[in-house]
């Protein structure tokens, strides 16, 4: 009988700073996603398991620092609400960027997205520094599909008229097309802290929570 899920140890080099839970019911997937961690530096623990009852045992035990977990599925938004109490960032891995089956708190819950199709040991590594640093992945494209989910939810709250500066506007759109602090910071020839401060104030302006919503809000509002 296979076991319900398995604890897989990683030793990294560099700074260990990092443990990430991988709750995925595919066992190749799972086992890929597995050794592309140990690969990133900052990991230091990984633990693997295919269901929701291992995945909340994980939680209490070890409160790692992600969750990395597909979107759908009955279990999604209330292994995700536990990941949020123990302040777990959750990235959820897409199959595909239709986003019909996955639950409308699971995409405004988590904390970045990756493609499936683009698991690399470099994009791994990169969506993870990400989250480190506080920054949401976010795969070109996504935008506009979150966007369709808004428009089909209904209004999200009242129109409102929304001033933004040249330079948030250019940021606004570098968001959209999924770029990092970083990359748009050498997009537009600024620093890295200036960026951050033009999305505070984005976020600010436009009443969201995290970069996601701020770019589906945006598309919603007409400013993209």
């Amino acid at each position: 009988m296979p076991q319900p899920h398995l604890q897989a140890a990683a030793t990294a080099t560099g700074p260990a700073r990092t443990s990430v839970l991988v709750m995925l019911e595919n066992e190749l997937v799972r086992c890929g996603v597995t050794s592309l961690l140990r690969t990133v530096p900052s990991v230091r623990d990984i633990w693997a398991c295919s269901g929701p009852v291992a995945a909340r045992e994980l939680l209490a035990e070890h409160r790692p620092d992600i969750v990395v977990c597909h979107g759908s599925g009955e279990p999604a938004p209330s292994l995700i609400r536990e990941a949020e109490a123990f302040e777990t960032r959750v990235l959820l891995l897409l199959e595909d960027l239709r986003l019909e089956s996955i639950d409308e708190e699971v995409m405004l819950s988590s904390h970045g997205f990756l493609m499936q199709s683009d698991l690399t040991a470099a994009n791994l590594h990169e969506a993870v520094t990400r989250l480190e640093r506080g920054e949401m992945p976010l795969p070109p494209g996504l935008a506009r599909s979150l966007m369709v989910r808004v428009r089909g939810a209904g209004p999200v709250g009242t129109s409102r008229k929304i001033s933004l500066t040249p330079r948030e506007q250019q940021v606004l759109s570098l968001l959209a097309q999924g770029l990092s602090n970083k990359q748009i910071a050498r997009r537009l020839t600024i620093s890295e802290h200036g960026v951050k401060r033009h999305v505070t104030n984005l976020l600010a302006k436009l009443n969201s929570p995290n970069r996601t919503l701020a770019v589906a809000l945006a598309l919603q509002e007409g400013l993209v």
